[in-house]
């Protein structure tokens, strides 16, 4: 499937623009790009699932970036599906990076040389999802999709997360409550509670 996103986004860029909804072909396909359910599943995930799932969630992320090189969000609606693929897909590797590292006898020497870096890519995350959300041109649906993604996924991200740097991550959230249309609001805080009870994962304890 990613292989036919590659040929449409290289002839899209001879046309001087990124794949959109408002063209048939292009959103058949980015649709299912967007299925996460069909597209990784659901937890549980394992060791065996990591490759495949890293790959969904670097192709998201690379996708996510050309999405969002103009800050007035003029595919906010593309850029929004492709950010909570994002967050589904990391939650997805995590979830499986965790079990393979519980099958490691050395999981704490492993984790040592690049467990800050991973931890700071997932804060990167979430503080760009802050941002994305802060957005005054950002469309009420759209702030929907992406705070129920932070919701059902942010918490098993936050488990990698070191307990004294949740409540900055908290901070960046409770802001944006009041901006939300209302059923967005108790899902905003619902994730936000789930940040301080998520547990602490080997990359946490690395953190500690």
């Amino acid at each position: 499937m990613f292989a036919k996103l590659d040929e449409l986004l290289q002839q899209r860029r001879i046309e001087g623009k990124l794949p959109n909804l408002e063209d048939p072909t292009d959103r058949d396909l980015l649709h299912k790009i967007w299925d996460g359910g069909a597209l990784i599943g659901s937890p549980p995930y394992d060791e065996g699932d990591l490759v495949a799932l890293s790959f969904v969630m670097d192709r998201s992320r690379s996708l996510l970036a050309l999405y969002s090189q103009n800050s007035s969000l003029p595919l906010q609606d593309e850029a929004t599906q492709t950010f909570a693929l994002l967050i589904r897909a990391a939650a997805a590797s995590q979830i499986a990076f965790n079990d393979f590292l519980a099958h490691q006898p050395n999981a704490a020497e492993m984790l040592r040389p690049n467990g800050a870096k991973a931890r700071g890519g997932i804060e990167k995350m979430f503080r760009g999802a802050s941002i994305f959300l802060a957005d005054p041109a950002l469309k009420e649906g759209n702030k929907i999709v992406l705070v129920e993604s932070l919701r059902a996924d942010g918490p098993y991200l936050a488990q990698s997360i070191s307990p004294d740097h949740r409540q900055a991550l908290i901070d960046l959230f409770v802001p944006l409550v009041g901006q939300l249309p209302m059923p967005a609001q108790e899902s905003l805080k619902i994730f936000m509670q789930e940040i301080n009870a998520a547990g602490c994962d080997l990359w946490c304890a690395d953190g500690m």
